[in-house]
């Protein structure tokens, strides 16, 4: 079952379909979620498999200390931390999609997947604490349990599957729809699959 908001697709159903394969998402059916977020994730998953021999995927929340109508600062963050990952790490190609929240707050939270070469970040925790150091004056972070995914030939199927489910819950609909209508509920990297 299918409906329209904000020239997006809300599905109440607990699967999608992308490239003819049926896939599980987290979705909440009194609220839906949107496909196109869930695509769109799913495109920078894939992208950054076929680039990097292993993959790592990491889930992380932030709050505002103060409501603002844009996404600017938020934005800046990620463009400051693609920056100091390429610096630091040697990292080129960082995908990531976040998504803009409010519900009963007076100010707005943003939910995020980084995907990361495998290879040169093998575990998140000193990045954690460099990113809720670059995003203290902003307001807080949040590490969700089970944070991050680490995917590899080996554990592929299994793993992306979980990923996208997990991520899947980011393109709830509930909570999107607080903001002014020029201000995007989400942002998706354009990584370019390796052909």
């Amino acid at each position: 079952m299918n409906n329209r908001r904000n020239r997006k697709t809300i599905t109440f159903d607990g699967w999608i379909v992308y490239g003819g394969v049926k896939i599980e998402i987290c979705n909440a059916q009194k609220y839906g979620v949107y496909k196109e977020i869930v695509i769109s994730f799913i495109k920078q998953l894939d992208a950054a498999i076929s680039i990097h021999k292993r993959v790592l995927v990491l889930r992380l929340d932030f709050h505002m200390n103060y409501y603002t109508e844009t996404n600017y600062k938020f934005s800046k963050f990620m463009k400051n931390i693609t920056q100091w990952l390429n610096r630091q790490y040697g990292i080129k190609n960082v995908g990531y999609q976040w998504v803009r929240e409010q519900e009963r707050a007076k100010k707005q939270h943003y939910h995020l997947a980084l995907i990361l070469d495998g290879d040169l970040i093998q575990y998140p925790s000193k990045i954690n604490e460099i990113f809720r150091e670059k995003w203290l004056p902003n307001g807080s972070m949040y590490i969700p349990d089970n944070c991050f995914y680490r995917i590899n030939k080996h554990n592929l199927k299994e793993l992306r599957e979980s990923v996208i489910y997990r991520v899947s819950y980011m393109a709830k609909s509930r909570g999107k729809q607080y903001r002014p209508a020029q201000t995007k509920d989400y942002y998706s990297t354009r990584l370019k699959a390796k052909t």
